[in-house]
C-alpha cells in the first residue's frame, strides 16, 4: 500500500441510431480507461526543476545524504484502471526535494465497473455514468473513505500530526481523497483534486468532519476534459464555497488539457504542497 505499492457489449437489434449511440458510447468508456492514466509530457522534468523549493538534502560527504526524518506525509490515489505505479513519480521527482515527506500510493480494489460494461478493473467505486446527476455508489465510495482513513491514521500512529498530512488524487482518486477530507476526524494539512468531482452531496452536510471549514484544498482542472467535464469540477468547488462555507479552496484552470495533468497543473500542486506541508 505504500511507497510504489497497483467487452463486448451484446446488441441486439438495435436502430440505427441506437447503434451509432451505442458506438459512440463504448469507444468513451475505454477512453475513461485509459484517461484515467498519466501521460508523461517531456518539459515534466524541466518544470520540476524550477520549483522554489529548498535545495536536496545536506551531505555529512559527497554522495552521501543525510537522513531526514520523515514530518508530513501525502497519500495519493491513483484513478480509475490505474494502480500506484502510475503516480510513484512524484515521490521519485519531489523526495529529494521534500525529503521530510512520506509518500503512500495505494492501490484500488479490482472490482466490476458499470461505466465500463462491468469489466474488472483497479476501481475506488462503482461509476454507474459520466453525469453529475447520476446514481452514487454510496457503500462504495464510503468503504474506500476507510481505507483512506485507514492510511491516516497510520501515519499519525507513525508519529506525524495529522495536521502534517496530504490526502490527493487523480480523477476517481481525487473525488474519494476530497470525501475522504471532508469526513475526516482530524485536521489535515488538505486535499489536493487533479481532474476530480464532488460526491454525495446530498449527504456530506450530515457525513462531514468538525474541520471542514478550515480545511484546504487545491483543486486542478482542465478546461477540455471529456470525461469529468470542466463544469463539474468547477461547480463541485463552487459547492464547497458555498454550501459548506470553505474559504481556503485554491481552484486552477487549464486551458486546452483534456483528462491528464499537465507540467504546470504539477508544478502548481507542488508549490501548493510546499506551503501546507513545509520543512520543520
Amino acid at each position: 500500500m505504500t511507497g510504489a505499492e497497483n467487452s463486448q457489449p451484446r446488441l441486439r437489434r438495435l436502430t440505427l441510431g441506437a447503434l451509432v449511440l451505442a458506438l459512440v458510447t463504448v469507444g468513451l468508456l475505454f477512453s475513461t480507461i485509459s484517461w484515467d492514466r498519466l501521460a508523461f509530457h517531456p518539459s515534466f522534468n524541466s518544470l520540476f526543476n524550477r520549483l522554489r523549493l529548498p535545495p536536496s538534502a545536506t551531505t555529512d560527504s559527497p554522495g552521501m545524504p543525510t537522513p531526514v526524518k520523515k514530518s508530513a506525509a501525502v497519500i495519493f490515489s491513483h484513478g480509475l484502471g490505474d494502480t500506484s505505479a502510475g503516480w510513484s513519480f512524484l515521490a521519485q521527482q519531489l523526495g529529494s526535494r521534500m525529503p521530510w515527506v512520506n509518500w503512500v500510493f495505494p492501490d484500488a480494489p479490482i472490482q466490476p465497473v458499470s461505466l465500463n460494461m462491468g469489466a474488472r478493473m483497479p476501481s475506488w467505486f462503482d461509476i454507474l455514468s459520466l453525469r453529475p446527476d447520476a446514481p452514487e455508489d454510496e457503500k462504495g465510495l464510503l468503504e474506500s473513505v476507510k481505507t483512506i482513513q485507514a492510511l491516516v491514521n497510520k501515519q499519525i500512529q507513525a508519529g506525524i500530526p495529522s495536521e502534517r498530512i496530504v490526502v490527493g488524487g487523480f480523477s476517481q482518486g481525487g473525488a474519494i481523497s476530497i470525501l475522504t477530507g471532508l469526513m475526516c476526524p482530524s485536521p489535515l494539512a488538505g486535499v489536493v483534486s487533479l481532474s476530480g468531482f464532488l460526491t454525495l452531496k446530498e449527504k456530506i452536510k450530515e457525513l462531514q468532519g468538525p474541520h471542514v471549514s478550515s480545511l484546504h484544498v487545491f483543486w486542478g482542472h482542465g478546461t477540455h476534459d471529456p470525461v469529468v467535464q470542466y463544469q463539474w469540477g468547477s461547480k463541485s468547488v463552487d459547492f464547497l464555497k458555498e454550501e459548506l462555507g470553505m474559504k481556503n479552496v485554491t481552484f486552477k484552470s487549464y486551458p486546452d488539457l483534456v483528462h491528464s495533468a499537465s507540467p504546470l497543473e504539477l508544478r502548481d500542486f507542488a508549490e501548493w504542497l510546499m506551503t501546507r506541508i513545509p520543512s520543520q
